[in-house]
């Protein structure tokens, strides 16, 4: 183990190595945004009060980030007051 940490890495292999960890993180986030519209919908619905324009492309991207987050606590009408 000792051997293997003691190895050099270059920052353009440890880019490429995190660029490749979140392709799936990102399309499981989007497969999660796709098939899950009204947890976006109400996301949606919280963001209209501070970014009026844009606030669909904004939801969409913050759910498709977070889906972890979403996945585990539930809807977001279950935690917050979406009038």
């Amino acid at each position: 183990m000792n051997t293997l940490l003691s190895r050099p890495v270059a920052v353009e292999a440890m880019i490429e190595f995190l660029m490749w960890l979140a392709v799936p993180y990102i399309v499981i986030g989007l497969v999660f945004s796709v098939t899950h519209p009204d947890d976006v919908r109400s996301l949606e619905k919280q963001v209209q009060t501070q970014l009026p324009a844009g606030a669909d492309a904004v939801s969409f991207g913050a759910a498709t980030l977070l889906w972890p987050m979403m996945l585990i606590t539930g809807p977001v009408e279950e935690h917050c007051d979406v009038g």
